[in-house]
């Protein structure tokens, strides 16, 4: 798109990053956000609730990203969201949390009725979910979809309107109109 998506205005106020957390907020769990861009980090440096981790190069996208923060042990998940969707809600990130709860032995992957959403699920830790995603990674692997064919996962269908994403100027201008 040529520019930082986080930083976008947004149309409730502030930007899409800041948008964006003030919907995880209310869910009352930690929000970590993961970013390359010490931006983000100040922009977000005194919301309670939210810490930033900086990622260090290599910056090799979202799977990569995903290795810095999926623990190895069991028993724990993470709530992994693209910051792209400026129409996500509070509500529909707890439709995706209630459906990882009636399954957490499988990931939770979004899907708006004609696709899956994938960065948008509920991720349990532990094995296969990081084991599998070690083994990839030492492939040279990235792709994202590769690795969820070959963990156990359910889609979970939440409004497309939702899940609008936002990846070309054109995209940005549909939101916009």
């Amino acid at each position: 798109m040529g520019r930082d998506k986080a930083l976008l205005p947004h149309p409730s106020g502030g930007v899409w990053l800041t948008a964006l957390v003030d919907q995880l907020l209310p869910l009352g769990y930690p929000v970590q956000v993961l970013s390359r861009h010490a931006a983000h980090a100040e922009l977000l440096a005194h919301r309670p609730g939210c810490s930033v981790l900086l990622e260090p190069p290599p910056w090799n996208g979202p799977l990569q990203a995903l290795a810095r923060l999926l623990p190895s042990q069991p028993g724990e998940a993470l709530l992994v969201l693209p910051v792209d969707m400026p129409r996500l809600r509070t509500a529909v990130v707890r439709q995706l949390i209630a459906a990882w709860n009636r399954a957490p032995e499988q990931a939770a992957v979004a899907h708006d009725g004609q696709r899956l959403q994938p960065l948008l699920a509920v991720i349990p830790s532990g094995s296969p979910f990081r084991s599998c995603l070690d083994q990839q990674l030492q492939r040279g692997e990235l792709r994202w979809m590769d690795w969820l064919t070959r963990v156990p996962h359910q889609a979970v269908r939440l409004p497309a309107e939702a899940l609008v994403n936002a990846n070309c100027p054109a995209d940005l201008a549909a939101l916009e109109g």
